[in-house]
């Protein structure tokens, strides 16, 4: 199944953010990595001491959960399957019908729903504040756009790095389930799912144009699921609100995530306009016209947007600097494991030139953390401490970070990992 994604500038992990201003498509077939329950802490944290009663976290299923207390912190039992060809393997659905906006449920196997339960303390204040707080008013409006179905429309004035929505997931599905079970079990599954959240309109509503399912929860996730991990496995999240968000090869916003959060929010990367749309890509960035048409034929539709409809000759002239792009990338890559810091520099500058020529903003913060990374393996480490503020300037600037004092030691002790 090919859903959005997002991927992250490697040293975010370290500060503990996970912000992706780009998509990508995974297929079914991944590594398998067998989750684990994590050791029960010792010391609850005081913001989590609402949930202390909850105790450490244990497996339930459908076989050993009788009454509400078995299956609590889920709002309903769960109801589970095996997989086909692993009889020992289980996917169930875990519904909290109160978290967030609407309910939660999320289909996945035993184990991965226990060493993730921390994930129903998580408040998502980093999200909601930065839109609940903004005295500006709503910054948009859902309209029918021709061509698109529906869309999201600036109704003021919104200033780059300005955050203008935030949603939660309502349902997040393992990206192995729907191949490991049949199909009816799958979509009855699916359909539990989605009945148990408070609001089941917020789901069944939502577009669904895929071509490759018959059933209307999996047209739902094709049409509109983003990749997201869970318990170190890869699943499917569906954000209703976000989903109403069209696709741009050059949108003018992203999506932030954070990680052990189902919350989410849409900040836009340059000023935006009253009546202008709001959009994100589904794809990665950098790719040319070609490869981004192909990549988008599975939502069902060819993009028409300022970059894809340009003349021959600009579509042409930034096709050759994004496959030059993605060359000299790997170009870098060699210099590196040669350990020709001079050569990785110098290819890296390049890199970023080019990637201001075709507006490439999201990706310009990452160039700046790999050329401090060299300087700093170099033990060069007041460059590298320059060109590491310059990535979280840009980061900061962009509206993915918020400015901290903890950031630059954070990042520079992350170069020694």
């Amino acid at each position: 199944m090919c859903t959005r994604f997002g991927s992250s500038i490697g040293f975010v992990y370290a500060l503990g953010l996970l912000l992706t201003p780009q998509a990508t498509c995974h297929s079914h077939s991944h590594s398998h990595t067998t989750a684990r329950i994590g050791q029960c802490p010792l010391h609850i944290p005081a913001e989590l001491q609402s949930q202390t009663s909850l105790g450490c976290p244990h497996l339930v299923d459908g076989d050993i959960a009788h009454q509400p207390i078995d299956w609590s912190p889920w709002t309903h039992a769960p109801e589970c399957v095996h997989a086909r060809k692993s009889p020992g393997t289980k996917y169930c659905v875990f519904t909290n019908s109160r978290h967030g906006n609407g309910g939660v449920s999320i289909v996945t196997t035993p184990e991965i729903a226990a060493d993730s339960i921390e994930i129903l303390n998580d408040s998502g204040d980093s999200h909601m504040k930065s839109v609940a707080n903004n005295s500006a008013g709503a910054a948009f409006e859902v309209v029918d756009i021709p061509g698109k179905g529906k869309g999201v429309v600036a109704t003021r004035r919104i200033k780059r790095a300005e955050a203008i929505l935030a949603d939660w997931a309502s349902l997040v599905v393992h990206l192995d389930f729907p191949t490991s079970v049949k199909r009816a079990q799958g979509y009855h599954h699916l359909h539990r799912a989605v009945d148990q959240l408070s609001d089941p309109d917020r789901v069944l509503e939502l577009a669904h144009s895929s071509t490759f399912s018959n059933d209307i929860v999996e047209d739902v996730l094709r049409t509109n699921a983003f990749s997201y991990p869970l318990g170190g496995e890869s699943h499917m999240a569906l954000y209703p609100e976000v989903s109403r968000v069209n696709h741009a090869c050059r949108p003018n916003a992203f999506i932030r995530f954070t990680p052990a959060s189902l919350a989410v929010s849409v900040v836009v990367s340059r000023d935006i306009e009253p009546g202008e749309e709001i959009t994100i890509t589904y794809v990665p960035l950098g790719k040319t016209r070609e490869e981004r048409q192909e990549a988008l034929l599975k939502w069902g539709f060819s993009c028409t947007c300022d970059l894809c409809t340009a003349s021959k000759a600009e579509v042409a002239a930034s096709d050759y600097r994004r496959t030059k792009i993605q060359k000299m990338r790997q170009e870098v890559m060699k210099a590196v494991e040669a350990w020709d810091g001079t050569k990785a520099v110098k290819l890296t500058l390049e890199v970023l030139e080019l990637m201001r020529d075709e507006d490439l903003a999201p990706l310009y913060a990452s160039q700046y953390e790999i050329i401090a990374r060299l300087y700093w393996k170099a033990k060069d480490r007041k460059t590298g401490t320059k060109y590491a503020q310059m990535s979280i300037d840009t980061l900061v600037d962009q509206g993915y970070l918020e400015s901290s004092p903890q950031t630059l030691p954070r990042m520079l002790e992350s170069f020694d990992g």
